[in-house]
């Protein structure tokens, strides 16, 4: 998984319709990616460090979505 910042960057050069997009895809995907890596927390051992990478990457993403309300788009 790429870092947050270098995440940013990668959206950042895109059109604004295609940052929306893609940020409105996180939004969706992210927090079921979350539960599903909860649901198996037991199974794994370095299961917590992915759903804490998880939790960082929503909170980056919802991040950027305030940046696109806000500037109308990801500065």
């Amino acid at each position: 998984m790429v870092s947050n910042a270098a995440f940013k960057r990668f959206v950042t050069d895109m059109t604004v319709e295609k940052q929306r997009e893609v940020v409105e895809r996180q939004l969706r995907v992210l927090p079921q990616f979350i539960m599903e890596e909860v649901a198996r927390f037991p199974v794994l051992p370095n299961t917590d460090k992915v759903i804490k990478k998880l939790e960082s990457r929503l909170k980056q993403v919802r991040l950027m979505q305030s940046s696109l309300i806000a500037n109308g788009r990801i500065m």
